[in-house]
């Protein structure tokens, strides 16, 4: 499979929806998020912990995030729509989180307005960036065992983690102690991890060490989502921390790691994927 890295790349149909979709999803991006650090109206009916995190959130979306989405869709390159179509599963995903469990506030229809642009502009870039694969080649040079090996580690982690909470509060007949600290009725990160996003990183993981040509589209979209969202995680955890919010050095410290580690093999398998591959009969 070789991919070339040329403004032509990608189907102009996908390319001209992706580039007005792009900014004006930056655009609306920056305006919750700045709204949200600067208006103490949005978080006001939020237990400390949760409007902690939603503001250190807004921080990121307003730093990475927004930037993120404009200089991605406006580069006509198949690795820069890898990486926008990585920047729109993490916007599904954080304004699924907004729109439902953040109280009703004048921010609703700007959250839900994110959340429909993210879905319907993934679908799309998604059936370009599927008609551009070549299925009867695979990269050689992609770091492929290494880069599937931590996808599948890492769902395989937060999976454990979440599981950890849930298991022995179901046991007991109690409620984790997370949901109760957010005044939450469940924890939507629980729902969406368990039910989505995990299992969506163990997919692209095993692909890859499969050589299913499609691990090479899906892996760096969700492992571009996993560096924007422990970024986020981060962001939470340090505005946490800033309002008195005591929490242990540990879990940041794994969250720098498994940032770390994405960012650099999905650096490397996006410079693999302009490198020609053997031929199919000679592997």
């Amino acid at each position: 499979m070789l991919i070339t890295d040329t403004k032509e790349d990608l189907p102009s149909a996908g390319s001209r929806l992706t580039v007005p979709a792009g900014f004006g999803l930056a655009l609306l991006v920056a305006i919750a998020s700045l709204t949200g650090i600067v208006s103490p109206l949005i978080y006001a009916r939020e237990s400390a912990t949760w409007a902690a995190q939603g503001m250190g959130q807004d921080w990121v979306n307003l730093l990475v995030v927004a930037p993120w989405l404009a200089i991605t869709a406006s580069r006509g390159s198949h690795r820069a729509k890898l990486l926008h179509a990585g920047g729109l599963v993490y916007t599904a995903y954080s304004f699924t989180l907004y729109a439902f469990a953040v109280h009703f506030n004048a921010l609703f229809l700007v959250y839900c307005a994110i959340l429909g642009v993210s879905v319907f502009a993934l679908v799309g870039l998604g059936h370009a960036l599927a008609g551009h694969i070549d299925a009867s080649h695979v990269i050689e040079r992609a770091p492929r065992k290494s880069a599937g090996a931590l996808l599948l580690g890492t769902a395989v982690l937060f999976a454990l983690l979440w599981l950890s909470e849930i298991i022995p509060a179901l046991a007991a007949g109690t409620v984790p102690a997370s949901i109760t600290e957010a005044g939450l009725m469940v924890n939507p990160v629980h729902v969406l991890d368990l039910s989505l996003a995990l299992p969506a990183m163990g997919v692209a993981g095993v692909w890859l060490l499969r050589r299913n040509p499609l691990g090479f589209i899906w892996a760096p979209i969700m492992m571009t989502f996993a560096v924007l969202m422990t970024l986020a995680i981060a962001g939470m955890m340090l505005n946490m921390r800033s309002v008195g919010i005591a929490l242990s050095w540990g879990v940041p410290a794994a969250i720098a790691v498994i940032t770390l580690l994405h960012a650099f093999l999905l650096v490397r398998l996006l410079r693999a994927l302009g490198v020609p591959a053997l031929p199919a009969a000679a592997h």
